[in-house]
């Protein structure tokens, strides 16, 4: 095999699984870590420090190791496999961040950091081959397609075919045949006979603005392709399915800008950034969230605003010679961009602040280093300029924000490691309600906590009907025929506190347990609803990770348990496995029943639950549409379960049907395979029609 071939195949299989394994590790952690919205940006932080460790390695003991590094690629053959059997741990006491930081570290740092010297390593080796005359660029983009083909192989393949299990086996399958191939690549690249070309001199002209302006346009695509996912992840949910469609872009992008061939003219790009911008700004203010054309619009502006930093990138790299140091420049970049957002930005902002920020930045960093083009552009293109100007003046006419509502007050907003929280008092719409004044219309206005787009808990705030559920959970809906009006007392665990609307069909004599992951949701539900202080039940609060809390339950202690635990739109996939199931029946009485709360405005959840229950329960399901709610309610859909062959009451309200007759299925759930891309589909499917 030629030595250009074997190196061109030693990059793209050391790239394609140093980006299988990201989404791989990170769907690993994503329960231990109960689902959070920042395990993602945490976990891609983590691999661009490594990342940024292997191109220093490369640096400056690659060349003075020589074969020894042969030794090194080897070793994650046996780390890995005494890793694996140690298995990853909950993150205890203090920022889960750094928690997860530290785990990663020690349990996937080696491999990954010997994955991440491919590239640097393979353009060494190539110089000393009698190819050496070409370009090393190509080796880059060969770089870029296997990163690629790696992301999209695991969500379109890997993920929907495979467990966990046989996922890892088939990577370290992979793993394998990377260190013989590097082992190849050493032989035909060292060979005796083949003359090394001469090592290239440094050049000492590099100018210290110039590697300023690599670390920008590497920082800023890389901490916006971040901004973009907490977007994603925010609104559908911490699964790879969403996480990967950001990177997947952001790799694209070097692929198209650092190949031979320009795909897209750059004057049509530098023409068009300024209006995805503004688009981008005016989408993230004003528009509905959760609209999927609201995703679709930030995904195209993370494209053009990658495109155009990667094009300048391109445009300002060196001569061979000083390639060490650009790849450097663009790790550390990377690395920078996107601490900023994982670990900073949380600290500083209590909502994604860094999203139109960034866009600032970047704005201003292209005008400084374009400033002497802009006379010659405007004289060359003023046809294209005025077309690029009315874009730009476009969005600000066509996404206009919705009419305040008057009197709204936000109580609080808090953001932290597992979401962004708002607390709003919003009064009666004075159009509606003319004939009341301000004050009655404050009076009987309500109070909702919203995360993302999505509110998670409402109460109305006038004295008499403060203690009524609403939104989700009203007596009238899917939750009052389940929990209202029990004919004994019970003993009741709950999943999700939310602003604690379910305590409400608690009476004095009961017991109701909330698990709850996050402290802060805790606090807002004590200190900014009154629920629980108006609800007579006896109520505990346990926080921290609802299967590794109520495992430590007694056995058969509960009479209901209920699922609750969705945030925004994001499914708690860990929680409706065939393991967290089971979980649940050892936690029931005999008779006792298992409520799902599973609306979601993405995901088509019942065939799954069908799939994932099989034979062990009697489930039953209701959906209740927006038609004929009354104020202050939500539609919803809930599914009750009860073991087989029990006598547990069932709904006989109307609208309750067993699930066994739901016309679609759908694959189970296990702790090991989770597939969220067909509930997606099919939701999408539904919505089309």
């Amino acid at each position: 095999m030629r030595i250009n071939l074997q190196l061109h195949l030693f990059v793209f299989l050391g790239a394609f699984l140093l980006f299988t394994m990201e989404p791989l590790v990170a769907r690993m952690v994503l329960p231990i870590h109960g689902g959070s919205f920042h395990v993602w940006t945490t976990t891609l932080t983590f691999f661009q420090g490594v990342l940024f460790l292997g191109y220093v390695y490369c640096h400056l003991l690659a060349r003075r190791l020589g074969g020894w590094h042969l030794l090194l690629v080897a070793a994650p053959l046996i780390w890995l496999p005494i890793a694996n059997n140690i298995g990853l741990s909950t993150s205890g006491e203090g920022d889960p961040a750094w928690a997860l930081l530290s785990q990663l570290t020690f349990h996937i740092g080696l491999p990954f950091g010997v994955l991440a010297t491919t590239s640097v390593i393979a353009q060494s080796w190539f110089t000393r081959s009698q190819t050496s005359e070409g370009s090393p660029y190509p080796l880059y983009a060969s770089s870029n397609i296997g990163s690629l083909l790696g992301l999209l192989g695991y969500i379109i393949l890997c993920e929907p075919l495979f467990g966990l299990k046989v996922q890892r086996a088939i990577w370290f399958a992979g793993y394998a045949g990377y260190v013989i191939l590097t082992w190849q690549c050493w032989r035909a690249t060292h060979k005796k006979e083949t003359n090394p070309a001469p090592s290239k001199p440094l050049a000492t002209n590099l100018k210290g603005s110039t590697v300023l302006y690599w670390l920008l346009l590497s920082a800023m695509p890389s901490a916006f392709m971040l901004a973009v996912s907490n977007v994603f992840t925010l609104e559908l949910g911490s699964v790879p399915l969403v996480w990967v469609v950001p990177l997947v872009i952001y790799i694209l992008t070097y692929i198209l800008t650092f190949g031979e061939r320009q795909w897209i003219p750059t004057r049509i790009l530098h023409a068009l950034w300024p209006a995805a911008a503004v688009l981008g700004v005016c989408t993230f203010y004003f528009a509905t969230g959760g609209s999927l054309w609201v995703f679709a619009i930030h995904a195209v502006g993370l494209f053009v605003f990658a495109m155009v930093s990667h094009g300048e990138l391109y445009r300002l790299r060196p001569e061979p010679g000083q390639l060490t140091i650009f790849y450097l420049s663009i790790s550390l970049g990377g690395w920078v961009g996107s601490i900023c957002v994982s670990l900073i930005a949380p600290i500083f902002f209590n909502s994604l602040s860094e999203f139109p920020l960034i866009l600032g930045v970047f704005a201003l960093v292209l005008l400084v280093l374009r400033r002497g083009d802009l006379p010659e552009v405007l004289r060359r293109h003023p046809a294209l300029c005025g077309i690029a100007v009315c874009l730009a003046i476009v969005p600000p006419m066509v996404i206009t924000p919705k009419e305040p509502v008057a009197g709204r007050e936000v109580l609080y907003q808090h953001r932290n490691y597992y979401g962004i929280y708002r607390v709003v008092n919003s009064p009666l719409s004075a159009e509606k309600h003319a004939n009341l004044s301000a004050e009655e219309r404050r009076l009987l206005g309500k109070r909702d906590l919203e995360h993302g787009s999505t509110t998670h808990g409402t109460q109305v705030l006038y004295p008499s009907m403060k203690t009524e559920p609403t939104a989700y959970y009203h007596r009238s809906g899917p939750l009052g025929d389940l929990l209202d009006n029990p004919a004994t007392p019970r003993n009741a665990a709950i999943i999700g506190l939310g602003v604690g609307t379910c305590a409400a069909y608690f009476r004095e004599g009961e017991t109701v347990t909330f698990y709850e992951l996050d402290p802060t949701v805790v606090d807002i539900a004590q200190n900014l609803f009154t629920y629980l202080d108006d609800s007579p039940a006896t109520k505990h609060h346990v926080t921290g990770d609802a299967r590794l809390q109520l495992a430590k339950a007694p056995d058969h202690s509960y009479d209901v348990i209920l699922v609750d635990a969705f945030s925004s739109d994001a499914i708690p996939t860990h929680l409706l496995t065939r393991e967290a199931l089971a979980l649940y029946e050892s936690k029931l009485k005999p008779n006792g029943r298992l409520i799902l709360h599973v609306s979601s405005r993405y995901y088509a959840l019942l065939g799954v639950i069908k799939a994932t229950c099989g034979e062990d329960w009697d489930v039953f399901y209701k959906r209740q549409g927006g038609a004929g709610l009354q104020p202050f309610q939500s539609a919803s859909t809930f599914c009750v379960l009860v073991r087989k062959g029990e006598t547990a009451p069932v709904p006989r309200q109307d609208g309750w049907h067993p699930l066994a007759q739901y016309p679609e299925d759908g694959t189970p759930w296990t702790d090991d395979y989770i597939n969220t891309l067909l509930p997606l589909y099919r939701m999408i499917k539904a919505a089309a029609k």
